[in-house]
């Protein structure tokens, strides 16, 4: 039988890593555009929103995977740092 839950869960951190990726793959290519090394376009609002995103996908994916408590709690608090990010960052884009 298949767990459900478990896969909903990975699928989320899987999904939250491609965000990332995504996110290094366009700021590698909007950089040459621009005439900026990629950590000029890396500190781009925009970049650093789908960054910080991809990344909570990436820690509330492994908190729905994680066995201990502790474990949990951590990969949760690490999401809301990140998510705390992506909002300063869409303040700032705006």
């Amino acid at each position: 039988m298949v767990d459900w839950v478990t896969v909903m869960f990975s699928a989320l951190w899987i999904v939250g890593l491609g965000l990332v990726i995504a996110a290094l793959s366009y700021s590698n290519y909007l950089a040459p555009q621009r005439n900026q090394r990629l950590w000029q376009a890396l500190k781009m609002p925009v970049c650093r929103i789908m960054i910080n995103l991809g990344l909570v996908f990436f820690c509330l994916g492994l908190a729905g995977a994680g066995s201990a408590v502790w474990e949990r709690s951590l990969w949760v608090l690490l999401a809301c740092i990140f998510s705390f990010q992506v909002w300063q960052a869409r303040k700032n884009c705006l």
